[in-house]
């Protein structure tokens, strides 16, 4: 499973810092791009704002037996 991180700038930066990959997003489409691109083996961490632009995809996605498997962070 390959760690793919959404959320803001700072977050997809220092995440990078660790080697995990990121997508920038600031908008709803952003998040549905990232996710359009996504093969389903993944593990998708959401910084919390990214989690609040897609939470009804995610659920959708979610009931979904094979998938993506969600982290979403905390917020600060």
């Amino acid at each position: 499973m390959n760690p793919l991180l959404l959320g803001t700038r700072e977050d997809v930066v220092g995440f990078a810092l660790a080697g995990v990959a990121g997508a920038i997003c600031n908008t709803a489409d952003d998040v549905e791009r990232a996710f359009s691109a996504l093969k389903g083996d993944e593990i998708v961490i959401l910084s919390p704002a990214a989690a609040l632009l897609a939470s009804d995809r995610i659920a959708e996605m979610q009931k979904s037996a094979r998938g993506p498997m969600f982290v979403i962070l905390p917020a600060r």
